[in-house]
């Protein structure tokens, strides 16, 4: 039996309490950033840039904290799920990666959160960057230096860290189950 074939298949879905958090922050960075745009305060020594600056936030955290509240009602099933073909994310596409296409796997750091970055083959990275705004976000994060697909453990039961070693595991598995073997010689008669 080899090693790819003692892996489970995984699946994960959103976590209840994580998501709570980060609704909780949403509504509060919404509040904030709306009792600064209108003024709910009465601060006198506003700026016209600020005020702009505090409308553009409410529409952000505003829009953030409306799709955390949709994934906290709406979400029961998994949606990330790694098996020994390859790893699937419904929140990016509803195709499977699998190892073969994968050339490199790491991780890129923002504060303390950790994504994973799947480096693909060109020919397969290009089926996943498909639309304007998959584009648009693609462009933005090779800006950053995440070059790939990224996978989000962000409200996930899974933390970043276990996500990445899990990642890797897989990965290996998979890629030493694909490669062919030498066939075996048979020994000369003497």
């Amino acid at each position: 039996m080899s090693v790819s074939q003692n892996l489970p298949n995984l699946a994960f879905g959103y976590s209840v309490p994580r998501l709570l958090k980060m609704l909780a922050a949403g509504l509060f960075l919404t509040l904030l950033f709306a009792a600064i745009a209108f003024n709910w305060l009465n601060i006198k020594t506003l700026t016209a840039f600020q005020i702009t600056a505090s409308y553009v936030g409410l529409a952000v955290c505003g829009f953030a904290t409306l799709r955390v509240l949709w994934r906290l009602v709406s979400s029961r099933q998994p949606v990330l799920f790694i098996t020994r073909v390859g790893l699937r994310d419904t929140r990016i596409a509803d195709d499977t990666i699998s190892w073969k296409s994968v050339r490199d796997i790491s991780d890129w750091r923002y504060r303390s959160q950790i994504i994973v970055v799947l480096k693909l083959d060109p020919l397969v990275a290009d089926r996943f960057e498909v639309g304007l705004l998959k584009r648009i976000i693609s462009m933005m994060n090779n800006a950053v230096g995440a070059e790939g697909v990224l996978v989000n453990p962000g409200g996930l039961t899974i933390d970043g860290e276990t996500l990445l070693e899990t990642c890797k595991q897989y990965w290996k598995a998979g890629r030493l189950a694909s490669t062919p073997r030498p066939a075996a010689q048979p020994e000369p008669v003497h």
